[in-house]
């Protein structure tokens, strides 16, 4: 119990371990009894100058304001969780008094509605969910010390820096890339701090996922159908060219589909001409 009331003490601004002792010592057991107090009384406490004490009297108003903001939300949600349950046990009830009978009519008619309304809409609806259902990827086939080297890349990546070329952010005509500084005055290649990083070995990922896609696919770059027939749908992934038209990308698709692989750039589905115009 001492422990939390200390631990309530230290989160408020300008408090640590020996004021909330001293505090928890003068008799002040919960914020409440904080802010019941006034600044000349907690000044009286050991270690507590004035200044602190109006500081800390600010922050513990700040703190009684949300506490009670909170209680207020929760006892409007325990009121509107107890009008839905009120409304919830009517329908029980009413579904009870009409019984099965009205049940099974009105799901037939409703079932008439929506063969009469939709037809043919339906009908394509559930094709299309089948054919969805047909698609399956293979699963990713990975060692658990490989699942976690890609945790361990993710986090470096996080903190790795970007790397530019000198004084790219001076020139426009100095592409968003990396060159090693080669002159011999450079401040960059002489590690002068503020003048940005080097790329270095020690900001390499592990060897055993280096150049896997996020997800832990091995990234193939594919121009032709033929192609796709020689990769391993466990271990690796599609990424169809830029160069690819639209119809031969649509085979890709369609072949990769059939094969269980991943495809990392799947295509937008395209509207035909027709529609457009109309």
């Amino acid at each position: 119990m001492e422990e939390e009331i200390i631990n309530q003490f230290t989160s408020i601004k300008g408090v640590g371990e020996s004021k909330a002792n001293a505090l928890y010592e003068a008799g002040y057991t919960s914020v409440k009894d904080l802010n019941e107090a006034t600044a000349e009384e907690l000044s009286g406490v050991k270690g507590i100058t004035d200044q602190l004490a109006e500081t800390i009297k600010k922050e513990v108003s700040l703190i009684c304001e949300d506490i009670e903001v909170g209680e207020a939300v929760e006892e409007s949600a325990q009121e509107v969780v107890g009008t839905a349950k009120v409304e919830v046990e009517a329908e029980d009830e009413f579904k009870e008094e009409a019984g099965e009978e009205f049940k099974e009519e009105a799901e037939a008619d409703f079932e008439e509605e929506v063969e009469v309304e939709f037809g043919e809409e339906a009908e394509v609806e559930s094709v299309e969910d089948k054919e969805i259902e047909a698609v399956l990827t293979t699963e990713l086939e990975m060692d658990p010390e490989s699942q976690r080297l890609l945790k361990v890349r993710k986090k470096q990546k996080a903190k790795k820096p970007n790397f530019v070329q000198a004084d790219q952010h001076k020139k426009k005509r100095l592409k968003n890339y990396w060159r090693r500084p080669r002159g011999l005055q450079s401040k960059k290649r002489r590690h002068i701090l503020g003048k940005g990083e080097m790329a270095r070995v020690g900001y390499g990922s592990p060897v055993a996922v280096k150049g896997l896609h996020p997800s832990g696919f091995q990234d193939v770059l594919m121009c032709r159908v033929q192609d796709l027939d020689e990769l391993d749908p466990s271990t690796q992934a599609v990424r169809i060219a830029r160069t690819v038209g639209q119809r031969k990308r649509m085979d890709i698709v369609n072949k990769a589909r059939s094969l269980g692989l991943k495809i990392l750039n799947p295509p937008t589905e395209m509207a035909p001409m027709e529609e457009e115009v109309q």
